[in-house]
């Protein structure tokens, strides 16, 4: 079979090898599509080192100082729209408006840093070119949530490299959300030049990923099913553990191996 490789999303965490906890249970999903996979087919592009992680100051020590400039400024334009939403409010009452402003810039700080960041941008595609570049196989491209963007962007401006790629999929893709910032990587009316490209849209998901068929252009397939019928937030993050939505990839995968 080709070689599967992971994209993660925001937040953060300092495993490297993150990917082994989706590998496992999409590897045996894989084998109840008949497809065998050896741990040597799994691999993951790692990012978090590049990106705004939770940190007491704002960010990571050694970050660069443009990007300490770009938290705090972020971080200072959050507690302002917050507090004028928020004034003579029990919510401000309370104190709670840092406590929020910090969960905003932590969960997406990488966002933004990813998509208005140059340097951000340019290092991140790099890592994702890097394993592109090493595949001796087709490879099928799993990006989640912010990595389904990075995906996406990283691929449209490279295309020798998108070549590469028998399949993109997208998973909880929170496009809607920042059209705008995607928009200024990439163009929304151009198809990335892969071989096969789906986006995966659980309902419900808090990133509102069935949307993405009404914003970019190209997309082969667009797949939807009921990922958690009540929480959205537990929902954007059960894509590598929820059955159905791991049959669905695996089955992806598969008729792709076939088609190939």
């Amino acid at each position: 079979m080709g070689f599967i490789l992971f994209i993660h999303g925001m937040g953060h965490d300092p495993r490297q090898d993150y990917w082994r906890d989706w590998a496992g249970p999409l590897r045996a999903a894989l084998e109840q599509k008949g497809m065998a996979a050896a741990g040597d087919d799994f691999d993951g592009v790692y990012y978090y080192d590049l990106v705004p992680g939770p940190a007491a100051e704002g960010c990571p020590a050694g970050f660069p100082a443009r990007r300490r400039r770009f938290l705090a400024e972020l971080r200072d334009f959050a507690r302002r729209e917050l507090q004028a939403a928020a004034e003579g409010t029990d919510f401000q009452a309370r104190g709670l408006i840092g406590k929020l402003v910090s969960y905003l810039v932590d969960n997406f700080g990488d966002i933004f840093a990813y998509l208005y960041l140059d340097p951000v941008y340019r290092a991140v595609n790099e890592r994702v070119y890097a394993k592109l570049r090493a595949a001796d196989r087709p490879v099928y491209l799993l990006g989640y949530s912010l990595g389904a963007m990075v995906g996406y962007c990283a691929l449209q401006a490279e295309p020798a490299l998108a070549g590469r790629v028998a399949h993109l999929i997208m998973l909880g893709c929170p496009l809607f959300w920042f059209t705008r910032g995607v928009a200024r990587r990439a163009d929304l009316g151009m198809r990335p030049a892969v071989g096969r490209w789906t986006n995966l849209a659980g309902i419900v998901d808090i990133a509102w990923p069935h949307q993405v068929p009404c914003l970019v252009q190209g997309l082969d397939e667009h797949v939807e099913f009921i990922i958690d019928r009540f929480n959205p937030v537990r929902g954007h993050l059960a894509y590598f553990t929820n059955p159905e939505s791991l049959a669905i990839i695996a089955g992806l995968i598969a008729e792709t191996g076939a088609g190939s």
